[in-house]
């Protein structure tokens, strides 16, 4: 799969540009790590979560299991290659499925404790005006509560940007956003897009920001409000997880 995506972006993109530096930070940090760390990209594309994991492959670090929306699951044979790559897929509401959520919160714990390398779209869905939207918390405070359960020792979140000069389904978003719905997309959709390797789309910039830790968020809050437990108490999580939510997101 890497080698394919590695011919894919390679054919479609003038360059990828990655910092090397930041990186490195990084791939110290995963080496030595106390719990899961968590990487949190932009997303402009559906290659997004394709791209960071190659860029990893290719830098010699692991791969991260990727929690990603259910768009492609009906897809004969493309839903399973994705979840040989790392996906796993989630509704986009647990809402009057119980089961669901107990099930799907679990494997999230799981991965948690296990220390597992993980990924997840702060943002929920594609952005269509290349603008960040408004964080997305549910995934993050499935991941968090771990941590004030006291299930793991840390959790360390790391922001990464995805710059295009221009994304593949860009040419969908302008029909979207005059109030179009959603492509919708399907085998058909996926075979077309063999054209696109006539195409150019640019340069890719990647950049990976300075790491943020859980601990180390509860310890800043605690100094500005002393009552404030999220271990005990759940409204203080709700505070924590959404200052938390759109701190990632200003500084993506």
């Amino acid at each position: 799969m890497a080698q394919v995506m590695k011919l894919v972006f390679t054919s479609v993109y003038k360059q990828i540009i990655v910092n090397e530096h930041a990186l490195k930070r990084v791939k110290q940090l995963c080496a030595s790590r106390k719990g899961p760390i968590v990487f949190c990209p932009t997303h402009r594309s559906y290659i997004d979560f394709l791209l960071v994991s190659a860029v990893l492959y290719y830098y010699d670090m692991e791969v991260p299991h990727i929690c990603a929306g259910d768009d492609f699951l009906n897809l004969v044979g493309v839903a399973d290659l994705l979840r040989m790559s790392g996906a796993y897929f989630m509704r986009r509401s647990f809402r009057d499925d119980p089961l669901y959520k107990a099930i799907f919160t679990s494997y999230v714990e799981y991965l948690c404790q296990e220390k597992m390398v993980m990924e997840f779209f702060i943002e929920g869905t594609r952005s269509r005006t290349n603008k960040m939207m408004t964080p997305k918390f549910g995934i993050l405070q499935m991941m968090n509560n771990c941590f004030y359960e006291k299930k793991v020792e840390e959790i360390t979140f790391v922001p990464v940007t995805l710059n295009y000069t221009r994304t593949l389904e860009g040419e969908s978003f302008p029909n979207e956003l005059t109030g179009a719905d959603k492509v919708k997309e399907s085998l058909g959709r996926i075979v077309k897009a063999v054209e696109i390797f006539a195409m150019n789309f640019g340069t890719i910039n990647m950049d990976f920001y300075e790491p943020i830790k859980i601990s180390e968020e509860v310890a800043a809050a605690q100094k500005i409000n002393p009552k404030l437990d999220p271990f005990k108490n759940k409204t203080d999580r709700l505070k924590i997880n959404n200052d938390l939510g759109y701190k990632i997101v200003f500084i993506l």
